[in-house]
């Protein structure tokens, strides 16, 4: 059987990608990766045959008169989630015993659901003043839609970490939520120390530990090795650079 494709642009910038990826990864889901370059001519063919909107990501599953195309990273995850994969991605449990009917089961996806979705069309503040640059250690002055932004994150991590998991992912077993929030923690560690902001113990408890997991890592240090530059992405004053392109 064909593996899917996902298509995904450069990793030190693309948080969407890195969501839509690292969901694939975590739910043992096979795939091929195609890269492309952003904001690059390079990318158009590729862009101009699968990506309707001409962004990425976009997985496409199948081929001729049963090809399905998805974009969009929460339509990817909720795809995913009806025909890729035996596990619940709102809980992250088996989805028999999701059926079931257990109520902290219920509660638990709908929370989730609830957060994913906030991050999908919310968090402007921080997505627009803290864009994803994973080599960098950059300082800026965050303006208060940006600081709300990191509050309410905050109080997220806080309240999974001490209601619905046991130290580790927000809900336990790695969902959907953990793939939507990984570009904040990456955004985190690039802004926020050098910009003088004291973040929670429980929110760097939260960075740490998905900064150490096997797919995260290997996504840096994929990300650590690329060389191209996109204006568009850098932004506030830059401390340095780790990487190939360490200064």
């Amino acid at each position: 059987m064909q593996k899917p494709l996902l298509i995904i642009g450069n990793k030190n910038y693309s948080s969407w990608s890195l969501r839509a990826w690292l969901l694939l990864k975590a739910f043992e889901i096979e795939f091929e990766e195609q890269p492309i370059e952003l904001f690059d001519s390079s990318a158009l063919p590729i862009l101009n045959e699968h990506a309707p909107t001409g962004k990425v990501p976009v997985l496409v599953c199948g081929q001729d008169d049963q090809k399905v195309t998805v974009w969009d990273t929460l339509a990817i995850a909720m795809y995913a989630n009806s025909f890729l994969t035996d596990k619940d991605i709102w809980t992250g449990n088996i989805k028999s015993e999701v059926n079931k009917g257990d109520n902290r089961h219920r509660v638990d996806s709908a929370y989730c659901q609830s957060i994913v979705a906030e991050m999908h069309s919310g968090m402007t503040g921080i997505r627009n003043e803290m864009p994803m640059n994973i080599r960098a250690t950059a300082k800026i002055q965050p303006s208060s839609a940006c600081l709300a932004d990191i509050v309410r994150i905050e109080a997220i991590f806080a309240d999974c970490l001490k209601n619905r998991s046991s130290d580790s992912y927000l809900f336990g077993c790695f969902t959907v939520a953990d793939a939507f929030f990984a570009p904040v923690v990456l955004r985190l560690q690039t802004y926020a120390k050098a910009s003088g902001l004291t973040l929670q113990p429980t929110t760097q408890q939260y960075c740490q530990m998905m900064i150490n997991k096997p797919h995260m890592d290997t996504w840096i240090k994929t990300a650590l090795k690329e060389t191209r530059i996109i204006t568009e992405d850098e932004t506030g004053e830059i401390i340095s650079l780790a990487g190939v392109l360490a200064n």
